[in-house]
């Protein structure tokens, strides 16, 4: 077991997911997505009623300043319209040949039925500390109609270094927020891991990559880092985190003691040397 903990966030390893199969609904294992970005619902189950879909807004607007909208026609497109990148599509789901010469569906959820304010579909909500987009989404077929409010995470979040771990070929990864850990920006981040013990003793903590990247990040950058540590014994695990610098200052997460949250000290941390 891996534990990544970049603030103290926690991502636990696991296989990919596989795509559902022809003639059901379709899920988050069937989205594609943009490198740092995942898929996740909050709730799904047999179509009852369009709740999901009439809620938020048409645009979204992330942390960045870019604009967030949903495409459709052959599935569903999550793009984001930057004013100096232009479009990227962040992550999409298309519709699906079902073997019985029609297609399994996924439409933003208040266009299912045309129950759209306005006849608008794109129905969205951005949650811009934890840097999620919620939508709801309907996804029918011949004998099923299917709805679920689907959670695109990854987008820069407002302070944490939100970090994630993907298996073989071993990789942490995170998206540079715009105040990391409360700070006004970052110099440079540093990655240690450390054996999981109770509690975790973070003055043993060990480099894994120091001082990255080689000048400073920009809000937005998708920073990542190897691990090379072999897999640990069964019953045996990793933890992982990412310290941010900033104008001499850092800060790696925070902790609760007695009902009441304060900083984690820094200086229990090992300086980063030797990465």
């Amino acid at each position: 077991m891996r534990l990544a903990l970049a603030f103290v966030a926690v991502t636990l390893a696991c296989s990919p997911a596989l795509a559902s199969q022809p003639g059901q609904p379709l899920d988050c294992s069937d989205w594609v997505l943009s490198p740092g970005y995942s898929c996740s619902y909050y709730y799904g189950g047999p179509f009852s009623g369009d709740w999901t879909g009439q809620r938020g807004t048409d645009l979204a607007i992330d942390n960045l300043g870019g604009l967030l909208r949903l495409d459709g026609g052959t599935g569903i497109f999550v793009n984001r319209l930057d004013p100096v990148a232009g479009q990227g599509t962040i992550a999409f789901v298309q519709n699906r040949p079902n073997g019985s010469g029609d297609f399994d569906y996924a439409v933003p959820s208040c266009s299912y039925g045309g129950g759209c304010s306005g006849g608008r579909s794109n129905l969205l909500i951005f949650d811009p500390v934890g840097g999620k987009l919620i939508f709801g989404v309907i996804s029918w077929g011949p004998g099923y109609v299917y709805s679920s409010t689907i959670v695109i995470s990854g987008f820069p979040s407002l302070f944490d270094v939100l970090q994630t771990y993907t298996p073989p070929p071993s990789q942490l990864g995170f998206r540079v927020p715009p105040m990391p850990e409360g700070l006004g920006g970052a110099d440079h981040f540093d990655t240690y891991w450390g054996p999981l013990t109770k509690p975790i003793d973070f003055s043993q903590a060990h480099a894994l990559q120091c001082a990255y990247p080689a000048t400073p990040p920009h809000v937005g950058d998708y920073e990542t880092v190897t691990d090379t540590l072999p897999t640990p014994d069964p019953g045996a695990g990793y933890y992982y985190l990412t310290a941010t610098t900033y104008q001499g200052q850092t800060r790696y997460g925070r902790k609760t003691s007695g009902g009441k949250l304060s900083g984690r000290d820094p200086a229990l941390l090992p300086a980063c040397v030797g990465r």
